[in-house]
């Protein structure tokens, strides 16, 4: 047999490297090497680089020195997550995200994720921003990885054992591993809640509680949720508090709540530069308004120009609230007790935008709303180069109202008792699952009046079934309705006279929940057998500017194929709309007079709530966004709606129907020292209406062309209704 022979190798063959234990170790040190001990700011101004209009230059804190606080603060291990919120245009990604990213990979390798809103986008994200961030800066190029998988379109390994994954929001990514440092950019258009299991900010948040101190969650956007309140107003002690909103402000609000001031030249006080603090000319168009922008300090007037922005930001600095209120640095021993640190900074300061531009963006979408009523453009100049929240109060009627409007105008009369001006009292009645609500209307001469009475019935009358064991259920018993019986009985003492006023009638809404349209039908039924025809209604709101504002209609039942009129019912319907127009502008009077519609300071708060709870919009009247109450204003437009019914707006004031009459001779008045009874003998509207003859009410006032002509009732016996209408 022949021995093996090596085969013959060729001219200068040399043996394979293989991999020697130093290029292995050399490869491993930089996993174990101490950290880097660098501000995250100080590090960008001495390494990164990045692409600026064609040119490569290197990272400058002066350009947008806001942005210093907010990346040092990254590296915290006080804080547990960091949150700012700013318009487009200030940098907050480079400074954020990107330098953050760099800092990670050259002073403190650790697995980090990158979040952006949409899969598109971070890929896109990856591609150009944080391929230029490894291209034009030598020390993290120089980290990247040099094996086949190092240096993919979403994930990016470096020297030190460490990833950089770029992700979007979905489960898989949110909540399938620890890792101690999640960055997540443009936070507001995210998807509010992931698969079911929460926001990205809490997913995330949790992905670094493995890592204690050292974890940490970064969040930046522009506000993109609209507010939930337009009504809110920030209480004295959280001067910092963002309105109520979802998104990156709730998350603002939950940390120290950081604002950028600056200091004035001439008189040295803080102040926060803002949009409204803008000044320009109220006419031109929207170019030429923003060339002449400026601002004025608000303490002494001195004018800034749009070229002393640099130098006034080099000088500035953030204030956080304390836990007592104040205003205090982020180092401050008293800062408000919280794991994240917050700031929100305004589109005035922004480094890379004008006052002109922005004023001419601004007032560019206000024309188009006005032309068109489309609040797009509007909307997005004030989320991205504002850098504040979208609020529908900003494209309301001018007569809209606010809560703190009304709560302003309130005035401090007791509730209970009825003005030395009233002549005739109303009960107005809402339907809610386990209880009535009530408010109670005081009219005076020419329909001004007050809302005298606000409160809830909740308890049965005492011959319901098992009355003390349950609240009131309008949609299940038909016997909880007598409780309103009481309601036309009582007595409200006239202030300054020795006389009390018996309502003089009532309405109720009678549609709504299953249940409660049958009942509420046995209800006016039962009103009629008792005495108080004429004092009972039943409403149906109906939507539509089509609609008449009020009128008695009978309504129609299905017997087999056919439509019958049910005569013994007469239901007070409502063009709801119309009437709301109406209620606002009583309540927008800011005179007493006809009309005007007065508030007592002493009403729940509720009440100014619900009023304001309501916006018209291009479809009509809806409740607001984030809204669910608005029985006071609903209650509002029946007591108006059961003037007109009542013929209240043609009462003749010189000869009023003595149910309208002076308190001497009105025919529901009580002298208060005698106390009233149910047995007591009732006004009869109809007898009292042959003093004065209401001719029918127009409900289309503008239309009418002729009086109609008076007709004489037949005079009757006395008795406790009005009678049909």
């Amino acid at each position: 047999m022949n021995a093996f022979r090596m085969p013959e190798r060729p001219h200068g063959w040399r043996p394979p490297q293989y991999a020697r234990a130093v290029g292995c170790l050399r490869a491993a040190l930089p996993t174990i090497a101490p950290i880097r001990r660098q501000a995250v700011s100080a590090w960008s101004e001495q390494s990164r680089f990045l692409l600026d209009n064609g040119s490569v230059v290197p990272w400058r804190n002066s350009v947008t020195p806001y942005m210093v606080e907010p990346m040092d603060t990254t590296t915290s291990r006080r804080f547990r997550a960091a949150v700012f919120v700013g318009p487009a245009r200030t940098g907050k990604t480079d400074a954020l995200i990107l330098n953050k990213t760099a800092h990670t990979i050259c002073c403190d390798p650790q697995d980090l994720r990158i979040v952006h809103m949409s899969q598109d986008a971070a890929r896109e994200f990856s591609r150009k921003k944080l391929g230029q961030l490894i291209r034009y800066t030598p020390d993290v190029s120089e980290r990247l990885g040099k094996e086949r998988y190092d240096d993919n379109t979403l994930i990016k390994n470096f020297e030190g054992n460490m990833s950089v994954d770029v992700a979007w929001p979905v489960v898989a990514k949110m909540s399938a591993s620890d890792i101690p440092l999640m960055l997540l950019t443009d936070y507001d258009r995210m998807p509010e809640d992931i698969g079911g299991e929460g926001t990205a900010f809490d997913l995330s948040f949790k992905r670094t509680q493995t890592f204690g101190s050292r974890g940490m969650t970064v969040v930046e956007s522009s506000p993109g949720r609209p507010v939930l309140d337009d009504d809110f107003d920030a209480p004295e002690t959280e001067r910092h508090l963002a309105p109520p909103c979802t998104g990156i402000l709730s998350l603002y609000n939950r940390g120290t709540r950081g604002r950028f001031y600056w200091p004035c030249p001439d008189c040295s006080s803080l102040f926060e530069p803002d949009f409204k603090l803008l000044q320009y000319p109220e006419k031109g168009t929207p170019a030429e308004k923003g060339a002449g922008a400026f601002l004025a300090c608000p303490h002494c007037g001195c004018v800034l120009e749009h070229r002393h922005k640099r130098e006034r930001n080099q000088f500035a600095q953030w204030l956080h609230e304390s836990r007592i209120g104040e205003l205090v640095p982020i180092h401050d021993d008293s800062l408000r007790e919280t794991d994240i640190a917050s700031w929100w900074l305004n589109g005035t300061v922004a480094a890379f935008q004008s006052w002109a531009e922005l004023v001419t963006r601004y007032e560019g979408a206000l024309e188009e709303f006005d032309r068109t009523r489309d609040s797009k453009a509007l909307k997005t100049t004030i989320t991205v180069d504002q850098g504040k929240p979208f609020s529908e109060r900003l494209i309301a009627d001018e007569d809209e109202l606010s809560v703190k409007e009304l709560k302003d105008r309130a005035e401090p009369y007791a509730l209970n008792i009825a003005p030395a001006e009233s002549r005739f009292l109303l009960i107005a009645v809402d339907v809610q699952k386990g209880r009535f609500v009530v408010e109670v209307f005081a009219f005076g001469v020419e329909l001004e009046h007050w809302v005298i009475a606000r409160f809830d019935m909740h308890t049965p009358p005492s011959s319901a079934p098992r009355a003390q064991e349950r609240a009131i259920d309008p949609a299940r018993y038909s016997e909880d309705w007598d409780a309103l019986f009481d309601l036309l009985e009582r007595e409200f003492p006239v202030l300054g006279a020795p006389f009390s006023l018996v309502p003089v009638a009532l309405v109720v809404d009678g549609f709504g929940e299953e249940g409660v349209t049958k009942h509420a039908y046995a209800f006016y039924r039962r009103a009629k057998a008792k005495g108080y025809r004429g004092r009972v209604f039943i409403s149906k709101g109906m939507r539509g500017y089509d609609r008449d504002r009020a009128v008695l209609r009978t309504p129609e039942k299905q017997e087999g194929k056919r439509l019958k009129k049910a005569s013994d019912l007469k239901i007070l319907q409502i063009g709801t709309w119309k009437m709301k127009n109406e209620l606002v502008a009583a309540l927008s009077r800011t005179d007493p007079g006809p009309g005007a519609c007065h508030l007592s300071k002493n009403l729940p708060t509720d009440v100014f709530e619900e009023l304001c709870a309501e916006e018209k919009t291009s479809k009509g009247w809806e409740l607001k966004k984030g809204k669910k109450r608005n029985e006071a204003f609903d209650l509002g437009v029946y007591a108006l709606a059961l003037v007109i019914v009542l013929k209240g707006e043609r009462i003749n004031w010189d000869r009023p129907p003595t149910w309208a009459a002076e308190l001497d001779r009105n025919a529901f008045a009580r002298a208060r020292s005698l106390a009233f009874t149910s047995d007591s003998k009732e006004p009869d509207a109809q007898d009292v209406a042959r003093e004065e003859e209401q001719p029918e009410p127009s409900l289309e006032p503008a239309q009418q062309t002729s009086k109609p002509s008076r007709k004489k009732r037949p005079r009757s016996r006395r008795r406790r209704g009005f009678g049909d209408y």
